[in-house]
């Protein structure tokens, strides 16, 4: 029996586009730009929180609104320049947008925009001045139908500990995002409205909170986003899983579910930015770029086709450093952007069709799909198996004419580049191939001519 079979002719519905990113193509005030490299992945959803256009600061309410007191209703009162600008950048790659209403994190040891607002209703009607410029023209906006509206990020740190993005009681952001919410909602019920962004779906107690406050108070909640970092993948299945059975139990069987900030990351997160510690800190941040978090991205990518979430946004895509996986300081795709790229091929097969490592198989994900004219591609990355031969078996194959099967790797030395190109015939295929530990291999079966 094959190591990986694919079944060509079975159908188990649709390949689910979940390789959004946070983020726009640009930086340094658009000295960078990667909107080519967007559009090549074909990024379908950006997240915009903590964008770098010039200074992490575009998009967050008192950048927009810098004098709170003034009239929300006034549309001198804000000042849209830089944020219609960077948005602009993210609308022509073609990526949908979620916009976070709220502020970017502050690493100073000195909070200055993390406080709750003076007034949540003016907080409020500040949102809804932001909407109406982006959704409906007002102050010399624009029409980018901007349907996901999300309130706030990781509010949830521990009482006790300084909150780098929440400077209130966990009560005082219950209220906020429940009068901003009603709010948004009933400027425009079409509208998606959610948060906040957790930290972790593990802090329970503000998720207990928050959701329960939100059931008591009869608060819109359309979709509830959560975010994970870190180096196990069965966290991903675990904590999706608990995400939404706390919604439905809280009587939200209709949220969706955002995921939306994920990455690799295998270091600490309570020791890492400590004075000593930059050698770690590079190793763990070159390692997201490399063919061990490229491979670890594809895997995520196959395990939330059968998980709970609707939504995804990897963690990050502007090209910056650190967290910026996809590309390096200068703009040059990284190999975990080439796992977006193969995805993004696999998408262009948008019938799922099964694809199944044998039971002893471990480590090894893969995700298959076809087009509808007889023509396949399948992703499978050996994200933690060992390095060995794997068998790979072919079923169902278009029995009209014979197939070119071209096979793409992505290692340490290679970048999604063409290995192996060959005629098989049709019907029934096997082949052997070496996949070392943190590798990916793309297949593509087209009609040979």
């Amino acid at each position: 029996m094959a190591d990986i079979q694919i079944y060509a002719d079975r159908e188990i519905g649709a390949i689910k586009p979940l390789h959004g990113v946070n983020n726009g193509p640009v930086c340094y005030g658009s000295l960078l730009d990667v909107s080519h490299y967007y559009k090549r992945a074909g990024i379908p959803l950006v997240r915009l929180h903590d964008t770098n256009w010039p200074n992490a600061r575009e998009v967050d309410i008192y950048t927009i609104f810098p004098d709170f007191g003034k009239d929300p209703s006034d549309p001198s009162s804000y000042d849209f320049a830089t944020t219609d600008e960077y948005i602009r950048t993210v609308v022509e790659t073609g990526a949908r947008i979620v916009y976070r209403l709220g502020v970017s994190i502050e690493h100073t040891k000195e909070k200055y925009y993390v406080g709750p607002p003076e007034d949540f209703a003016k907080w409020a009607q500040i949102c809804v001045g932001i909407i109406r410029h982006y959704n409906q023209g007002w102050a010399n906006g624009f029409h980018y139908n901007i349907e996901y509206w999300e309130i706030w990020n990781e509010p949830d740190k521990p009482v006790g500990k300084t909150n780098l993005m929440w400077g209130g009681t966990w009560e005082q952001f219950y209220e906020l995002y429940g009068v901003a919410a009603k709010a948004i909602k009933q400027f425009d019920p079409s509208l998606k409205v959610g948060g906040y962004g957790a930290t972790s779906v593990k802090v329970k107690k503000f998720m207990d909170e928050f959701l329960a406050y939100c059931r008591d108070h009869e608060v819109p909640l359309d979709f509830f986003s959560w975010h994970i970092y870190g180096a196990d993948l069965q966290r991903f299945a675990n904590e999706s899983r608990y995400a939404r059975q706390e919604l439905d139990r809280y009587g939200f069987p209709q949220a969706e579910s955002h995921l939306n900030e994920w990455n690799y990351f295998d270091g600490d997160f309570k020791t890492i930015w400590l004075p000593g510690n930059e050698f770690v800190r590079r190793g763990v941040f070159e390692r997201q770029k490399s063919n061990v978090g490229a491979s670890f991205a594809a895997a995520v990518l196959t395990l939330l086709q059968d998980l709970p979430v609707d939504a995804a946004n990897y963690y990050d895509g502007q090209p910056t450093a650190l967290f910026c996986g996809l590309f390096d300081y200068y703009g040059v795709p990284q190999k975990t952007y080439y796992a977006f790229d193969a995805f993004r091929q696999l998408c262009e097969h948008r019938i799922r069709v099964e694809a199944n490592p044998d039971p002893s198989v471990t480590g090894v994900y893969s995700l298959a799909g076809t087009n509808g004219l007889g023509e396949t591609a399948a992703m499978i990355s050996n994200a933690d198996g060992p390095s060995r031969h794997y068998t790979i078996g072919l079923s169902g194959l278009d029995d009209r004419r014979d197939l070119l099967c071209e096979q793409y790797r992505l290692d340490d030395q290679h970048a999604l580049q063409l290995v192996d190109s060959s005629r098989i015939r049709a019907g029934e295929h096997e082949f052997r191939i070496f996949l070392p530990r943190h590798s990916i291999l793309f297949l593509k079966l087209t009609r040979a001519s």
